[in-house]
């Protein structure tokens, strides 16, 4: 029989909100997936940017060790900025480990996850989501 793990992570969640609205019902699905498996909060960092905490979870290295600091990083001929992206990452996230070891990993909207790096299994970039015009 093959284990299998979810991993899922909510930027900015709430226990104080999300807990309340278990207890009422409005969140059968993630009451369903916390009743069969483990859940609990993590501590973050400050400052607490999305991209360098995200990135912090899927290496279990410190910012100065991964590499991504913030939203933006300088350009390498220093003569701007950009968004950060997964070429950003200077170490190995839990599915570049896997892939190397065989498994198989879906990732989805992962921050950052752009562009999608080639593993085992598929990546929907953070960026996907994105909408350049109104729908």
């Amino acid at each position: 029989m093959s284990k299998k793990v979810l991993l899922i992570g909510w930027d900015a969640a709430d226990w104080k909100i999300i807990g309340p609205l278990m207890a009422k019902g409005e969140m059968p699905a993630l009451k369903k997936l916390i009743d069969k498996g483990v859940y609990g909060n993590m501590s973050t960092m400050n400052p607490p940017y999305s991209p360098m905490l995200w990135s912090t979870v899927a290496t279990g290295k410190t910012p100065d060790k991964h590499g991504v600091l913030g939203f933006i990083e300088l350009l390498p001929n220093m003569k701007g900025i950009r968004p950060v992206t997964v070429t950003s990452r200077k170490a190995k996230a839990i599915w570049n480990i896997l892939h190397n070891q065989g498994y198989k990993s879906n990732i989805v909207g992962w921050w950052p996850s752009h562009p999608a790096e080639p593993i085992n299994g598929v990546v929907v970039t953070d960026k996907f989501q994105k909408v350049k015009e109104r729908p």
